[in-house]
């Protein structure tokens, strides 16, 4: 099978590109007698899989993203041969010289439109249900998403499904080498002890001053504002955008007092994060996965986590459930975890075990496993 796969969602410094760089690394290794095309919208990471003998990259230039998608991509496939085209994101083209199979988030236009610029959230009510149909199989990344999906959009799909659970690059572990820990404290002015959130808020800037609300980080920042005088931490906030949000929602200095900043942290240095934090906090109200807990977890953080979307799926009962619209829930749970040392070590072991359930190697298996159906 020679596999074509859209990698330009390895252009994001997000969750996405973790996503998207895991599941492809392990689908080339479980593949050697396949053929991997892997086709960039832009050289940001164009040489990252250069090394795998089964696999040939390409670098496909186009002026806008819809005519990468519909038209370059599909010709790059044609002139290469591709048996079947894969994006593991949301779109698909749909004149195509092979089977295109596509995988699956949550239906957010739906869900929260008013995030969305009118033209992209019409566009992407309108484009989805057909992707969708002219989709040969879809990978969505939780049984949450099915449900959703189901919910919104009024087209058959669960014949032609694999859950597609995402995973932790292998690097998201404890780390216990005190010289880059503290050399990390250091570079960001960490206090000794501090709860941690990682997060992202900036989803349209030019929308009347929008902000996407993300992983509720307000929720988060006016819980340890009223936990602050019980505990001796801080709170550390990773995220582009965050301290601005904040301000646009009307927090002031006090309110932001023994809370740390840190802007964008490079992925591969979040176990740094991690390990030195104490508690991680995830109040928001709707994941389709949540990458950013399963990353904590798999670094044995103990969680506060919300009870909504995928998050009771995907931690299974090893973190903590807070009430995502109460400020007093929050905080009281946080000093009741902060305050019992033996009960935060068990949380952390519970939450090392329960992420160690997401595996690479059993869900690229899958998903090659659907592709390679749909081929024959």
């Amino acid at each position: 099978m020679k596999l074509g796969i859209m990698m330009r969602s390895m252009d994001q410094d997000s969750g996405m590109r973790a996503i998207t760089e895991g599941m492809v690394e392990h689908m080339i290794k479980l593949g050697p007698n396949d053929t991997f095309l892997l086709m960039y919208r832009s050289r940001k990471l164009l040489g990252r899989f250069a090394a795998f003998p089964n696999v040939k990259e390409v670098l496909i230039s186009a002026p806008h993203l819809l005519f990468w998608d519909q038209v370059a991509v599909p010709w790059c496939a044609w002139r290469e041969k591709a048996d079947l085209i894969f994006n593991p994101k949301f779109s698909i083209p749909l004149v195509s010289p092979c089977p295109v199979v596509m995988g699956l988030h949550e239906p957010a236009w739906w869900v929260w439109p008013e995030f969305y610029q009118w033209l992209d959230l019409r566009y992407m009510r309108f484009m989805l249900p057909i992707y969708m149909r002219k989709a040969r199989w879809l990978f969505p990344i939780s049984q949450f998403v099915v449900d959703e999906t189901k919910k919104y959009l009024r087209v058959p799909f669960e014949h032609k499904t694999t859950l597609a659970y995402p995973a932790p690059r292998p690097y998201f572990r404890p780390v216990t080498d005190q010289v880059a820990l503290d050399a990390f404290r250091r570079k960001h002015g960490l206090p000794d002890r501090f709860i941690a959130t990682v997060t992202r808020v900036s989803h349209i800037l030019d929308k009347a001053g929008s902000f996407f609300p993300g992983k509720y980080p307000h929720a988060t920042v006016r819980a340890f504002a009223l936990a602050r005088d019980r505990i001796p931490h801080h709170l550390v906030v990773a995220g582009k955008g965050v301290r601005e949000f904040l301000v646009h929602m009307g927090f002031t200095d006090r309110d932001l007092d023994r809370v740390h900043f840190l802007d964008f942290v490079p992925h591969e240095e979040l176990p740094l994060l991690h390990s030195l934090s104490e508690l991680f906090v995830i109040p928001s109200p709707y994941e389709s996965f949540a990458m950013a807990l399963v990353e904590a977890m798999s670094c044995g953080c103990p969680a506060l986590v919300s009870q909504e979307g995928a998050l009771p799926e995907i931690t299974a009962g090893a973190c903590v459930f807070i009430d995502h619209r109460s400020p007093e829930d929050i905080a009281t749970k946080m000093v009741a975890v902060l305050s019992d040392e033996a009960e935060r070590r068990r949380m952390g072991e519970r939450s090392r075990a329960r992420a160690a359930f997401f595996n690479w190697e059993r869900t690229a298996r899958g998903i090659l496993d659907s592709c390679r159906r749909v081929v024959t």
